[in-house]
């Protein structure tokens, strides 16, 4: 049989692994909030940017620019404009082709 003691415990220790899943839960929403932000103001500038890119296609400084943002890893195609790439992309290379001509 179980103590009163050895209940306690149990019943303190469920307290604590329910205030720690409150507090996960909250630290969860604070970040879910904050992707939903950052994911806004990504497609906010991508949307900002793309135009300028196309009017700047045939200048030197916009084609470089263009490659350092890919050689950083970053994409340059419409898009996915500003997220990461790990490896060549098809669409990237072919906006790229397209800037130099």
């Amino acid at each position: 049989m179980e103590s009163a003691g050895d209940c306690m415990n149990l019943s303190e220790q469920l307290t604590v692994i329910q205030n720690t899943f409150e507090q996960l839960s909250a630290q969860l929403q604070e970040m879910q909030t904050q992707v939903a932000k950052l994911e806004d103001e990504n497609q906010r500038l991508r949307q900002q940017l793309t135009p300028v890119i196309s009017e700047n296609k045939d200048t030197d400084g916009g084609r470089q620019a263009l490659q350092q943002l890919y050689d950083e890893g970053y994409h340059v195609c419409p898009a996915y404009f500003g997220r990461e790439h790990d490896g060549g992309c098809l669409f990237c290379m072919e906006v790229l082709k397209n800037v130099t001509n």
